[in-house]
């Protein structure tokens, strides 16, 4: 599983505690949940750590959205405003109310709105709120193992390519089958290439397929068997020929 993956996934995960995802967000999410379980131990176990600060510290929820004071506004419109030559009769005494010191350089065509300001603010907490009820769930490990570990990633030798073909694969076991993490490039343009687990006793189980691109290829494929029957994964073309196969240690 990339980096990308890792952070989209976080995103997900975060998005659906705050109950702000979109609905192809939303859509996403389920495919994912479908794909990996423990999303949704991970998610209640966030939803549980977010209960407890709710009752240790009242004072940070619920959220509230509140105006700027007048005076607060006041300051917020004051910082940087007017020109050299709308000031230009001003005092001393009249910049030092206007928030500081003299600026004599080109002014910008319009003022920053106090609304973005606060917006900005508003966000940058929300930003570190989400951070730190979320940091158990993201930074953990991913899990690890030996071949056939629920949820760790496998990485396996896939060999055979055709000259100017690059095949790289992981493996992840799940209680309802086998996912295979697939990076592809030099593929023929528009050839259509299955991918294909085997058991020991030759059984073949289809785990999808993927269309042949100019640019490299990254997709994520399941097969109905679980690991501890796999004991081969092979890449064909439209034919059914062989381009590339990877033996699997048994588990």
């Amino acid at each position: 599983m990339s980096h990308n993956d890792d952070d989209r996934r976080a995103e997900l995960i975060a998005a659906a505690l705050a109950d702000e995802l979109s609905a192809p967000e939303r859509a996403e999410f389920d495919a994912l949940r479908a794909e990996d379980p423990t999303i949704d131990s991970e998610l209640a176990e966030l939803r549980d750590i977010a209960g407890t600060l709710s009752l240790g510290a009242p004072a940070l929820t619920p959220w509230l959205k509140t105006e700027p004071s007048a005076d607060l506004r006041a300051r917020i419109e004051g910082i940087g405003a007017g020109s050299p030559s709308v000031e230009a009769g001003a005092g001393p005494s009249d910049r030092i109310a206007r928030g500081g010191r003299h600026r004599t350089g080109r002014r910008r065509s319009g003022s920053r709105s106090v609304g973005a300001l606060v917006a900005v603010g508003a966000a940058s907490l929300a930003v570190g709120l989400a951070l730190g009820i979320g940091i158990p769930g993201v930074i953990s490990a991913p899990q690890s193992g030996p071949p056939g570990t629920l949820g760790a990633i496998e990485s396996i030798d896939v060999t055979g390519e055709p000259e100017g073909m690059l095949i790289d694969a992981e493996l992840v076991a799940h209680t309802w089958g086998t996912e295979a993490v697939v990076d592809a490039s030099g593929l023929d343009v528009g050839e259509v290439y299955s991918i294909v687990m085997l058991a020991e006793d030759g059984a073949e189980f289809s785990a999808g397929a993927m269309l042949g691109s100019e640019i490299a290829i990254h997709c994520r494929v399941n097969a109905a068997v679980l690991r501890e029957s796999v004991v081969r994964l092979e890449i064909r073309d439209s034919d059914g020929a062989e381009v590339a196969a990877a033996e699997l240690p048994q588990v």
